[in-house]
């Protein structure tokens, strides 16, 4: 699968590996995020998405978004990674392809600052309405709560 993918798609994926049996990382190129998640869904069979999240990797400047995938008919799980600028981390909503994607990305922007350009319902899930605080699970976060 991972030799398919990256021979068939090579403008799509920055890296592929294979990490045991049955269990692939991808890492996208960020401006063909939306295209490769199609693929994956409609030629691979991902069709369940299981969670996303995001790693904040504050001294290389970049914070990477993680989804996990499942193709739940040949008991297959993937990760699906891209990587983006801290200063900016903006892509295109998964909600597109995957509709479960909705509270996982929510999750996401409220904690990372990761902005899901085209999201149906961007507003806050676990942090209080009022939230100003910044972004707690960036290593840089220093815990200033709400600020009224």
């Amino acid at each position: 699968m991972v030799e398919t993918l990256k021979e068939a798609h090579p403008e799509l994926v920055e890296d592929a590996r294979v990490l045991r049996p049955r269990r692939v990382s991808i890492l996208a190129k960020r401006e063909h995020l939306l295209r490769l998640a199609e693929i994956l869904r409609d030629e691979y069979g991902f069709i369940h998405p299981i969670s996303a999240g995001a790693v904040d990797y504050p001294k290389e400047g970049r914070i990477q978004v993680i989804y996990y995938l499942t193709n739940p008919s040949k008991r297959f799980i993937l990760t699906l990674r891209v990587n983006l600028p801290r200063d900016e981390p903006k892509i295109p909503s998964m909600t597109k392809v995957w509709d479960a994607m909705n509270f996982h990305e929510r999750e996401t922007m409220e904690m990372f600052g990761v902005v899901f350009e085209g999201h149906p319902n961007p507003v806050h899930l676990l942090l209080p309405p009022d939230w100003r605080g910044g972004y707690p699970l960036r290593k840089d976060f220093k815990g200033e709560g709400v600020k009224v």
